[in-house]
């Protein structure tokens, strides 16, 4: 993993594990909630640092990356909200959806902006010698 990157993608797995835990386990909504407005939040703020890294970097597939993580944001916020008003059951299914979203989009599309940035640095040092 590119250090640029794994900082906050370890983050978002250990959250997602922590939230899988706690709706396997039956916990409260209010626990189950905590845990969603925490994911929410650091994925937020994870997308936020790859797109200003892809701006630097200047990564040519920035606006489809970014649109994915549009609309896992809109998706989030969508289940919080419902969940918030006691809409929607959060259960195995959600939590399935979101491990699966993470793990493609981790070795896909930050696989891709991975090995492009890993490319930047290959190349810069190549002109540095």
């Amino acid at each position: 993993m590119h250090p640029l990157l794994e900082k906050d993608h370890q983050q978002l797995i250990d959250l997602i594990d922590a939230l899988d835990k706690c709706v396997l386990k039956g916990d409260s909504m209010h626990q189950v909630t905590k845990y969603l407005d925490a994911f929410v939040a650091l994925a937020e703020d994870e997308f936020k640092n790859e797109e200003r890294v892809m701006e630097v970097y200047k990564y040519p597939e920035i606006i489809v990356h970014k649109k994915e993580h549009v609309r896992m944001l809109e998706q989030l916020r969508s289940v919080h909200g419902k969940l918030s008003k006691g809409f929607t059951p959060f259960g195995k299914d959600y939590m399935q959806y979101l491990r699966n979203w993470l793990e493609a989009h981790l070795l896909d599309a930050d696989n891709r902006l991975e090995k492009f940035l890993y490319q930047i640095n290959a190349d810069s040092n190549k002109t540095d010698k």
